[in-house]
């Protein structure tokens, strides 16, 4: 197991306490919460331990320019992109899975557990969080710092494969090696796990934001229309990645602005447009995926060849996705239930053995 999950060996098996908490961190417990925390570029997600509660919002804030405020979080402020006066800047936290906007994030956290039908579930949450492989020490710093803005009593960060792995109910030791791929909005993490941990990552910033834009600009290019991002992912998401697998003719109507006249239009845009658009994206990543499986060692590629690769994350879900890895990389692809909340579920899972890991924000003092 990866340092990044507090531990002090650099590897370990998740395991059952064996002791009692300590009377410190029993009285603190008490009307506290345990949450599984997942801040993804394009959403956070929060899994709400003892409740069941798998809790998604988009990763966008709103922030007034002239005085300074935020005063917009998650889907409200997602609605305004793109919508809004010179003044109101409408942006997103969390940039190829890295925050890049500190006090952004940390608004952004404290808004969502402080909704009014959360607000009182919490009192000094402990939190485990998931991070990318091999996050840098600035990295994690900032995820501390966005803990501790929300008041957190105890966070550990987890690496997000294993997160994967128990959020999807795999039984990793009974299995040589597991290969995980998660294409999410900002970034691809493709990893290879073991009975002892992560044995090979890779990350990329190959995702599906990438695709909104390669979309965007091949409608501007092709059709001289001026679409927004979400106009480009829901283009994007109805045609999907399956022509490449059956050529079937398949279309999709949206709405634009007319680069020559100025005058809104509506177009219909072609399966084999967005296939033009985001293969150079697809293929890039296929061949992250291949370059893995290359420095995977010989003793665990049998176990994954039999098992098919698992793929997490919202843009695995695109039409055609997994047949175009089954076909294009030889070993079958799978993508998971709900794999956009996975590895949230993975971190709510791991909350069970949070008293055997090291708080993690010891790390900023």
């Amino acid at each position: 197991m990866s340092e990044s999950t507090g531990t002090k060996k650099t590897s370990r098996k998740f395991s059952i306490p064996s002791g009692q908490n300590s009377l410190i961190d029993w009285i603190g417990s008490l009307g506290s919460e345990d949450i599984g925390v997942d801040i993804g570029t394009s959403n956070i997600v929060l899994f709400i331990k003892h409740k069941g509660l798998v809790f998604p919002e988009a990763s966008v804030i709103a922030k007034n320019q002239l005085t300074g405020e935020y005063f917009a979080y998650g889907t409200k402020a997602e609605e305004m992109e793109g919508k809004t006066p010179p003044e109101i800047h409408i942006s997103h936290p969390m940039k190829e899975s890295a925050i890049v906007d500190y006090n952004g994030t940390a608004y952004l956290l404290n808004s969502i557990v402080n909704q009014s039908y959360l607000k009182g579930m919490f009192f000094h949450p402990r939190l485990m969080m998931c991070v990318p492989t091999g996050i840098n020490s600035v990295q994690r710093r900032a995820l501390l710092e966005a803990a501790v803005a929300i008041g957190a009593r105890k966070t550990v960060l987890i690496d997000q494969p294993l997160a994967a792995v128990m959020g999807m109910g795999l039984e990793t030791h009974q299995k040589e090696g597991t290969m995980i791929v998660d294409m999410g909005g900002g970034s691809t993490k493709i990893s290879v796990l073991s009975r002892q941990g992560i044995v090979v990552s890779h990350f990329s910033t190959e995702s599906g934001n990438a695709m909104d834009m390669a979309v965007l600009n091949t409608v501007r290019d092709k059709y001289h229309i001026r679409i927004g991002q979400k106009e480009a992912e829901s283009l994007k998401i109805a045609l999907g990645a399956s022509w490449d697998l059956d050529r079937a003719p398949r279309v999709a109507e949206t709405s634009g602005l007319s680069i020559v006249s100025g005058l809104p239009v509506k177009i219909a845009v072609t399966s084999e447009d967005i296939a033009n658009a985001i293969n150079p994206i697809l293929y890039k990543i296929f061949t992250h995926i291949r370059d893995v499986l290359q420095r995977t060692p010989p003793a665990l590629l049998a176990s994954i060849r039999e098992s098919g690769i698992m793929m997490i994350g919202g843009a695995s879900q695109l039409r055609g996705m997994d047949e175009l890895i089954s076909k294009i990389i030889g070993v079958s692809a799978h993508v998971a239930d709900r794999p956009s909340y996975v590895n949230a579920v993975g971190a709510g899972s791991a909350l069970n053995y949070i008293n055997d890991f090291r708080d993690s924000l010891q790390d900023l003092h």
